[in-house]
């Protein structure tokens, strides 16, 4: 075997480790109960999040594979997209909690949303990050600009 065929190995393997990993994780937080609801629901959360962009790097992965396409420059973007996903699908829970990102047609605060709601917002998250990160900068770039006054001096 050569050394490119156990990169690729373990690359895979780590992508499903990572994957197992945080499944489990999350069986462990709901069997033992660990923590108050809101770490619970946190680890959940960031879990969700995580899994979706595994899934993601795992499909790239194989892809890549599969096409005879794979590059070892992209094999840090596969050890840090699970670990940015976990902490993209919590901050997701706390923009959408918090008012700043809406996922429905109404602008209306709904804190009665159940975890699975955020769970899942929090997979998509990690799972399509870059169209994720494009509506960051779009929050970011609407709280933070300077309104027309402020641009001309006024």
């Amino acid at each position: 075997m050569n050394s490119e065929k156990i990169k690729f190995s373990l690359i895979g393997i780590y992508l499903l480790i990572f994957l197992i990993s945080l499944a489990v994780a999350s069986f462990l937080t709901y069997i033992f109960k660990i923590g108050d609801s809101l770490i619970r629901a946190l680890i959940y959360i960031g879990c969700s999040g995580g899994i979706g962009g595994t899934i993601y790097s795992i499909r790239g992965f194989y892809q890549n594979l599969g096409d005879n396409n794979f590059k070892f420059n992209w094999v840090w973007w596969y050890i840090f997209r699970p670990i940015i996903s976990i902490v993209i699908g919590v901050f997701v829970y706390f923009l959408i909690v918090g008012g700043l990102l809406s996922v429905s047609a109404t602008t209306e605060i709904d804190y009665t949303k159940g975890i699975l709601f955020y769970c899942a917002i929090a997979f998509l998250a990690g799972f399509s990050f870059t169209q994720f990160a494009s509506k960051l900068e779009e929050i970011s770039s609407t709280i933070f600009s300077k309104n027309k006054k402020e641009k001309n001096g006024k």
